[in-house]
């Protein structure tokens, strides 16, 4: 049995934004069910460090939907931006929001996806110190961790306005570090999850708003998704 994949989305997103990576994920060569965590844009903007338990609710129960959907035990989590530290908050054996998730239970492998590891953004400083502190790194031995990462623009304090927006973007989670490389949003630097498969993509963007290509671009996906074509030729 090919086990189901569950999309959690980032930071001000919403189920559908992520329509084109589970139609491709449902096509060969992976031909797996996928599943979007059900959270839109209004309860990303309403959150707040650190309760992010709205979050995690729309991860586990999309995570039981699909268990329930294709009786398999485990699934695959593809988590994009903020989605990635959810994921791993969701992993978690400990408590967190009052709630005790132990999502790696059911989890054979964690793709993150311009996800940032390293960050002292205000608005996640609590939990992201949480996710580090307790689960460093591909912290579940029986979990693949993969984490990717484009590097398209380089943060420019005096550069163009998407230069200088993803200056100030690096520089808010990683302080006095704006001038460096990502994705236009998340850093090359900070969102390498240590013991994990790490891949950058030239030329990846965080999102595809004006029809840049993202995570979801051919190039990139046949590399972060090849486990799921391995487990396929294997299983």
């Amino acid at each position: 049995m090919l086990e189901p994949i569950v999309i959690m989305g980032g930071f001000l997103s919403q189920p559908s934004d992520y329509l084109n990576w589970k139609e491709k994920l449902s096509k060969p060569p992976y031909i797996r069910r996928v599943f979007i965590a059900d959270i839109g844009r209004v309860a990303w903007a309403l959150t707040r460090d650190d309760n992010f338990k709205p979050q995690l609710s729309a991860l586990q129960a999309a995570v039981e939907r699909a268990r329930r959907a294709t009786g398999a035990d485990k699934v695959w989590i593809v988590a994009h931006s903020a989605g990635g530290r959810v994921a791993r908050l969701w992993l978690g054996d400990k408590p967190y929001a009052g709630v005790k998730w132990d999502g790696q239970r059911y989890t054979t492998g964690l793709i993150s996806l311009g996800s940032p590891y390293l960050t002292k953004e205000p608005w996640a400083l609590r939990s992201a110190a949480f996710a580090n502190d307790n689960y460093p790194g591909a912290f579940y031995e029986h979990i693949t961790y993969v984490a990717a990462i484009g590097k398209s623009v380089l943060g420019r304090s005096n550069g163009s306005i998407e230069e200088r927006f993803a200056f100030n973007s690096y520089g808010i989670q990683m302080p006095g570090k704006g001038s460096q490389w990502g994705d236009g949003v998340i850093t090359v630097e900070g969102a390498q999850i240590p013991g994990a498969e790490n891949h950058t993509f030239e030329g990846i963007y965080h999102t595809g708003l004006l029809g840049r290509p993202s995570y979801d671009a051919n190039r990139a996906l046949k590399i972060w998704a090849s486990k799921l074509v391995t487990e396929i030729t294997i299983g």
